[in-house]
């Protein structure tokens, strides 16, 4: 509304003046003002009206001003963020030569296959993939790692974390593979397998799958490229005669994944020489599962560890009547029978045990060599030290007694008792 204009002042006044209370006076005032017949008022008016309508527009944009800001605020603050996790990330990956490095370390420690060394090894593959987190190198490391200290669902998503950075990614596959092998599911492991041209993998598993026609033509390329390998010949030999021998057997399946989060925290708490806390675990774990392999001597492992074999005896062999060649569990019962005082039958099963396993880390079993070298007989000490040290080159209680043995092989051992 225009106030400048006498006539739409005197609207806004219309029922003072038909109020009929003012004087003669009062009302011819009043008619000067709303006629505009006193120029100071009406100078005086204007001049008002004009304040308040800047006041208006002012407070009109700055209403306006503080709604466009408060719109822009949350697009600054993302942009704001994006650029600062942009700059993080940059910061993460800006090390891939120390990421190599840690790498490198780490893979190491777990050639070393000393499960005390899992958690330095585990660490380094996670400060790795810290520093560069688009490695894929990194992240199928860190799986491998996972799968080893029994963290199955966070090895596979490093995997995959690996895979989406690197597709093909030989290590991710290999380690994938197993997983799923491991979890007794073939097809999952062929497809990957598949995809990474891991023929060797292949015909591992056609072998265990009694496939002996696609596992031959895989070998075939293997073994031209590499004709000294034992492994392949012994496996080329299976294709050839289509009949896989129970030793071959054992040596190709992997050892049974835990079938329960309970048996694979079991294994953790183990790790950390947390027996009785890993105890309770398998005992859990059992409850669900009874027939669970890996529970089983998971927990008799446990109980050896706190010196109650008599205890832990009964879960290896429950254990062996469901896998006969049940790695962990061959080597826990060896030990029982040693504590029992029956140590030629332990060493017997330890050696059997170096036979069916003789490529891996219970190809040469330490109980073996510390028990010969316990009764004496040095010659059979030497022999399995000297394996254990092309293993372990920085255990000096291994250097130690290899020299012990060394130096006394000459003298004659006492006969094992049973």
């Amino acid at each position: 509304m225009d106030q400048s204009n006498p006539t739409s002042v005197m609207r806004r006044f219309q029922l003072v003046r038909g109020g009929g209370l003012r004087t003669q006076k009062e009302a011819e005032q009043l008619d000067r003002f709303l006629t505009g017949s006193d120029p100071i008022l009406m100078a005086s008016l204007q001049s008002e009206e004009q304040k308040v309508q800047r006041r208006s527009r002012k407070w009109v944009w700055g209403l306006a001003a503080a709604v466009v800001l408060a719109a822009l605020i949350p697009l600054l603050w993302r942009s704001g963020l994006r650029l600062s996790t942009g700059k993080l990330a940059h910061g993460k990956a800006s090390n891939p030569e120390k990421a190599r490095l840690l790498l490198e370390e780490g893979r190491q420690l777990l050639t070393a296959e000393r499960e005390d060394r899992d958690d330095e090894a585990l660490e380094k593959f996670q400060e790795a993939v810290r520093l560069a987190p688009d490695m894929a190198d990194a992240w199928a490391d860190l799986g491998t790692c996972q799968l080893r200290n029994y963290q199955s669902e966070l090895a596979e998503k490093a995997y995959q974390r690996a895979l989406a950075a690197e597709p093909r990614n030989q290590r991710a596959l290999l380690g994938l593979g197993n997983l799923y092998l491991r979890r007794s599911e073939p097809r999952k492991a062929e497809e990957v397998w598949a995809r990474g041209g891991l023929d060797q993998q292949l015909a591992r598993l056609y072998l265990l799958q009694g496939r002996f026609r696609e596992a031959q033509a895989r070998l075939a390329t293997l073994l031209a490229q590499a004709p000294d390998n034992e492994l392949l010949y012994r496996m080329a030999q299976a294709a050839r005669a289509q009949s896989l021998d129970p030793d071959l057997r054992c040596l190709l399946e992997p050892e049974p994944a835990p079938l329960s989060s309970w048996a694979e925290l079991g294994w953790r708490l183990s790790k950390k020489k947390q027996y009785g806390r890993a105890s309770e675990a398998f005992r859990q774990a059992l409850s669900e599962v009874p027939h669970d392999v890996n529970a089983l001597s998971g927990l008799g492992m446990t109980l050896l560890a706190l010196n109650r074999g008599a205890e832990a005896k009964p879960y290896f062999e429950q254990a062996l009547t469901i896998d006969k060649d049940h790695v962990r569990s061959l080597d826990g019962l060896a030990y029982c029978l040693k504590d029992e005082g029956r140590v030629g039958e332990a060493i017997a099963l330890w050696e059997r045990l170096s036979q069916l396993y003789p490529y891996g880390q219970y190809g040469t079993p330490e109980g073996l060599a510390w028990t010969y070298y316990e009764i004496r007989d040095y010659r059979q000490a030497a022999v399995y030290f000297a394996r254990l040290v092309k293993r372990y080159p920085s255990d000096s209680r291994v250097l130690d007694a290899l020299n012990v043995a060394v130096q006394n092989i000459g003298l004659a051992p006492p006969a094992p008792s049973n």
